[in-house]
């Protein structure tokens, strides 16, 4: 720590660099404070599925009143129970919920304290880990617990930018993995960097690590699989290999992919929903669902990570992304053999008609869609559901231009290409399009498609005749 005084020993450049340091100090007491020392957060787990999570948050050389808050927390702190501090003393502090949904602790003087409180994470038809399109929150299952930080772990105000330990203390035969960081070491601890939200998942797991194209696969299932795990990464290797063939280079060396159970009732559902932790760790929240059911969503997942790892899109430009996704993993399939003809007939017969039901003058292009912010229901439903029958529709129309030379997963590899040799560039929807006219693909399907609202042939038969007609080409 520097002195405010004393400044005409020190040359005048550096005088007025401290002279603005002081007075950013005066102004902001917390801005030479917020670097302190790190804070601890203990986490015990019981083995029932009904058992409470415990966290205890240690706040070393805390002074005067704590606010501290849940990140991710819209509505207070709904999901906790039996709050309560002490201080190094053990004796009680007291503790307030404010209207804002944050805590309020006033300390005696200067000195440890320590926030204990319980996460009521029984198995809901209500949690939100377990519906599409819900950002990431902590959730309970029979045999596993997915603890997320924006609402599992406390936040100190002031002192977001000092770093956290977290230390676990799991039931006998319990394990512990960080998403996009892997497995934790045996005594439980792990350091989480300032700024950083850990997403951590405990459980009577099993991990077992195979060998990928240019890496290893980490695969994480919760005890009782509905699917062989063997299974399961044979699916996904067979994905990254066929990714590889196609020329979509740089298959991530570091891919995790966690299966876990519904929590309650929703196990008897078939419904599938997957989730992001990190940037390269998948997880999928499954029911009584078959493996054909899996792999399509796992084959959507695995395209969508691939997309983000090797394409930096302009906000214009999100079409493509959802689009690749859904046809894309449809596609890949077909190639590994997963799906039959009559299944890819099918599949793709789903896709068309949902495409054509948000399609049209009424609805908004791609590229309106995806330049709003927040996005619109209309918008939503133009990116999931015509965005992937354009997808269609453009690997059609490229594999005719180009007499089968070039595939809307070409056009993907040349533009990760182009990315990798301009590392600063962000492709906009003109630059994704600009391929197409070397392809032998005019302007006039852009316009009606892309940046128009047109509605596709009705005429799906004689649509996959001509998809199913290039394919081997």
């Amino acid at each position: 720590m520097f002195s405010c005084v004393g400044r005409r020993l020190l040359p005048a450049p550096l005088r007025a660099i401290l002279f603005v340091a002081c007075l950013i100090a005066l102004h902001n007491p917390t801005a030479l404070s917020a670097a302190g020392p790190a804070l601890l957060y203990t986490v015990s787990v019981g083995p029932g599925p009904d058992s409470p999570v415990h966290v205890e948050l240690h706040i070393p050389a805390a002074a005067g009143e704590l606010q501290l808050y849940f990140p991710g927390a819209s509505s207070g702190t709904p999901r906790v129970e039996s709050l309560a501090a002490r201080g190094a003393d053990g004796a009680p502090l007291a503790v307030e919920r404010t209207d804002n949904g944050r805590v309020r602790v006033k300390t005696h003087g200067t000195g440890d304290v320590v926030v204990a409180y319980r996460l009521n994470l029984s198995p809901s038809l209500w949690s939100p880990s377990t519906w599409p399109g819900s950002d990431l929150s902590s959730v309970r299952s029979e045999d596993a617990v997915w603890l997320v930080g924006r609402d599992a772990f406390l936040e100190l105000a002031g002192a977001e930018h000092r770093p956290k330990e977290v230390r676990l203390e799991l039931p006998a035969g319990w394990r512990a993995v960080v998403g996009g960081t892997g497995a934790v070491a045996a005594d439980g601890r792990l350091a989480v960097a300032a700024g950083e939200e850990p997403v951590i998942l405990l459980g009577e797991l099993s991990i077992t690590r195979y060998p990928l194209p240019k890496g290893q696969l980490t695969l994480i299932v919760s005890k009782d699989p509905p699917w062989e795990p063997a299974q399961l990464a044979w699916s996904i290797q067979a994905m990254l290999e066929s990714l590889a063939a196609k020329g979509v280079a740089g298959p991530p060396s570091d891919l995790t992919l966690a299966v876990l159970r519904y929590p309650g009732p929703l196990r008897l559902n078939p419904l599938i929903t997957s989730q992001r932790a990190g940037d390269h760790t998948i997880v999928h929240w499954v029911g009584t669902g078959t493996l054909s059911w899996w792999r399509k969503h796992a084959a959507r997942d695995v395209v969508a990570l691939f997309v983000d790892r090797t394409l930096r899109l302009g906000a214009d430009a999100r079409w493509l992304k959802a689009g690749l996704a859904d046809y894309g993993g449809l596609a890949l399939l077909y190639d590994t053999g997963f799906l039959t003809v009559d299944e890819m007939y099918q599949s793709l017969r789903a896709l068309h008609s949902n495409g054509l039901h948000y399609a049209g003058p009424a609805w908004p292009s791609l590229v309106a869609a995806a330049l709003e912010s927040p996005p619109s229901h209309a918008a939503q439903r133009v990116l999931s559901f015509r965005s992937p029958l354009v997808a269609l529709l453009l690997d059609i129309e490229l594999r005719e231009a180009s007499r089968g030379s070039f595939t809307i997963f070409d056009l993907w590899a040349r533009l990760a290409s182009e990315q990798r040799r301009a590392a600063a560039v962000t492709l906009h929807t003109a630059a994704v399009l600009s391929p197409l006219a070397e392809a032998g693909l005019g302007s006039g399907f852009a316009q009606a498609f892309v940046y128009g609202t047109r509605v596709p042939p009705a005429d799906f038969d004689h649509l996959f005749e001509r998809w199913f007609d290039q394919q081997g080409k």
